[in-house]
């Protein structure tokens, strides 16, 4: 006796039907998920101007082993003059921020670099995105 194949093929293209659903359901599903991660990531970008109390830290000695304070001055003044990363330590909530340049501001940023291991006070606009939070520096005064 021969049989059909045909119930072996249906059971086979209902198979293919169902698993490219399945993966276009998932793709749409990753879709808003990645949509939304980007607003969550937008929405915690937005700036906000502060002032911040604190000491300025070389933020490449500070990361690496916890280098702070007036001990630390001379190797932070020397890692700042090359160009490496500072930050402020807030006193306020203990928190540390990356400090950035303001590019039609330049020279708010370079006097903040001035003041390595010391205490300041820096206006600006402070930004937390991706996780990391920063201060766009445009006002420095030396505390």
């Amino acid at each position: 006796m021969q049989q059909s194949g045909f119930p072996g093929i249906l059971l086979i293209a209902m198979t293919t039907l169902f698993v490219f659903s399945s993966c276009k359901q998932q793709d749409s599903a990753s879709q808003a998920s990645q949509t939304a991660t980007a607003k969550t990531a937008t929405a915690s970008a937005t700036p906000v101007s502060m002032t911040l109390s604190g000491e300025v830290l070389d933020m490449s000695c500070y990361m690496k082993d916890g280098s702070m304070g007036m001990g630390h001055q001379s190797c932070a003044q020397g890692c700042l003059n090359k160009g490496l990363p500072a930050g402020i330590l807030n006193k306020a909530n203990g928190q540390v921020y990356l400090l950035i340049e303001d590019h039609d501001n330049a020279e708010a940023y370079k006097a903040a670099l001035q003041h390595a291991a010391q205490n300041v006070e820096i206006t600006g606009t402070a930004i937390n995105k991706n996780g990391v939070q920063s201060v766009v520096v445009e006002s420095v005064k030396g505390i």
